[in-house]
């Protein structure tokens, strides 16, 4: 059996965290310390060997014992009926993915899945440079007329009138006042439109994973996401914030915008990815 853990337990998972890498993941830390949303799944409740880690629906993460039968056995009917549910209800999903958190579950993971028709990438890690964001921030191009660039406090919030930025701030906080409190975000708005954002999606100490979205394709190619996201950095430089970025090979765009950024390749981990079946 896998079990989910009362978010009042989440602690008991941290002795899970094994490797450098693991210790160090902004993700794992920012849900088992209660600080964004996330569920945990477990094969005992009262003393913990292995444990899955959801992002809301949108990541899984699993640490502890990859060898450990009982965990491992019950994870295909897991995956197939409680993890498929949960994730539909949550958030719509339709589909599991995975990031393999070292090699021994990539080995498990692979066992797993090996009757399954899954795909497989690579998440990329990237570091904050700021030297090389000063530099580059001089080559961007103004942001076009009509466009405002503001930060993303309660007022802004509350005028969005579409709700989109409460939308979103909401799948990975459990609160807006977390996100007031603890988060950071900035967004471009045209009229009352709510068009582009960047925001803290993941927090743990001061290291912040950003999240960004451009709404509504009339918006795109304009310049937008770079620079809302030079506005979320530059915060992060006055306040002492350190911002890390992570996205999918297979995403150019993203990779091109975090280098337009001045991030830097620093690591990569192999991803699992499966549409579940109706």
């Amino acid at each position: 059996m896998i079990y989910q853990l009362d978010k009042r337990d989440y602690y008991k998972i941290k002795k899970l965290l094994q490797t450098p890498d693991q210790k160090n993941d902004l993700t794992l830390n920012s849900i088992i310390n209660g600080m964004n949303r996330g569920t945990l799944y477990v094969d005992n409740p009262q003393a913990p060997k292995t444990a899955l880690i959801d992002v809301t629906g949108i990541i899984s993460l699993f640490i502890g014992d990859a060898t450990n039968q009982k965990f491992i056995e019950a994870l295909p009917d897991f995956l197939n009926h409680q993890l498929k549910t949960d994730t539909y209800e949550s958030c719509g999903g339709t589909c599991f993915l995975t990031v393999a958190t070292d090699e021994a579950w990539e080995q498990t993971l692979e066992k797993v899945l090996a009757d399954r028709v899954y795909e497989t990438d690579e998440e990329l890690y990237y570091r904050f440079n700021p030297e090389s964001f000063t530099s580059l921030k001089e080559t961007y191009n103004p942001l076009p007329d009509h466009y405002h660039v503001r930060k993303m406090d309660r007022e802004v919030i509350e005028k969005d009138s579409d709700g989109i930025l409460s939308e979103v701030l909401e799948e990975v906080w459990y609160s807006l006042e977390d996100f007031y409190t603890h988060g950071l975000g900035y967004c471009v708005t045209k009229g009352n439109e709510v068009v582009s954002a960047c925001f803290s999606c993941c927090v743990f100490e001061n290291r912040h994973e950003i999240s960004v979205e451009t709404y509504d394709e009339q918006h795109m190619n304009k310049g937008l996401a770079t620079l809302v996201c030079s506005a979320y950095l530059e915060h992060c430089m006055k306040e002492g914030l350190t911002p890390l970025w992570s996205t999918l090979k297979t995403n150019p765009e993203s990779k091109h915008l975090a280098e337009k950024l001045g991030f830097e390749f620093e690591s990569k981990r192999k991803t699992f990815e499966f549409e579940w079946s109706s």
